[in-house]
């Protein structure tokens, strides 16, 4: 039984990690084509952080007049790619929210927008600080990203 385990794993682990890779790959190329956004809002609340090549956007006014905009460090860029290429960005707006507290004003309502060139996707919404499992690692570093970037 063992030994059908390390055949198989020898024969599936390097397949799914080429597939991140050359789908890592691909998103480098487009990088000047790709945007990340992650919106939240309620009553009283609303944030929006923009990711692209160069720079991070925040903006905690709703009616977006006064954007800060930041040069965001090329690793932090990298990984944001390589966490969306770990997305199934086409199956974004069938992802189901883990919790619903933003239907009875418990929470914001989040959503994550990926814009690459003239396609734009958008998941369907989520509680904000609760994102869905496919898309945590993403939406957290975006907030991180925005927290370091604020306090410089």
């Amino acid at each position: 039984m063992k030994l059908l385990i390390t055949i198989l794993s020898i024969f599936i682990i390097p397949k799914e990690c080429n597939n991140m890779s050359s789908n890592f790959t691909a998103l480098q190329e487009r990088q000047d084509t790709i945007t990340i956004t992650y919106e939240a809002v309620s009553r009283g609340f609303f944030e929006e952080i923009s990711i692209s090549n160069n720079s991070l956007t925040t903006c905690n006014d709703i009616n977006r007049k006064d954007y800060k905009t930041y040069k965001s460090p090329k690793e932090s860029w990298n990984e944001c790619l390589k966490l969306l290429s770990k997305i199934n960005i086409d199956g974004l707006p069938e992802l189901e929210a883990p919790t619903s507290m933003r239907h009875y004003d418990g929470a914001a309502h989040a959503t994550l927008i990926i814009k690459d060139g003239d396609k734009k996707i958008r998941s369907n919404t989520f509680d904000h600080g609760h994102p869905p499992k496919e898309i945590k690692e993403l939406v957290e570093k975006l907030l991180a990203l925005k927290k370091m970037l604020t306090k410089q």
